[in-house]
């Protein structure tokens, strides 16, 4: 079987509103199978790649502000 996709939402409506919820698909010539994730299942995923996460944010903003910086000195702005 092979991963196909993972999707995760937060629940917008009812008993579990903003809980998140998704699905995982794995499929092969032969057979497609979806999994249910609920809260728990995506909590687990998000501990494993928190760290992850967090590095990726980090270099996001450091581009940002090098962005910023460099564009402030183009237009000479103070």
């Amino acid at each position: 079987m092979d991963f196909q996709s993972l999707e995760i939402e937060k629940e917008r409506f009812g008993s579990n509103k903003g809980n998140l919820k998704g699905n995982i698909t794995f499929s092969s010539d032969d057979a497609r199978i979806n999994l249910k994730l609920n809260q728990s299942h995506i909590d687990k995923i998000f501990e494993i790649v928190a760290d992850t996460m967090i590095e990726v944010a980090k270099e996001a903003a450091q581009e940002l502000t090098v962005n910023i910086i460099e564009h402030k000195e183009v237009l000479k702005l103070d």
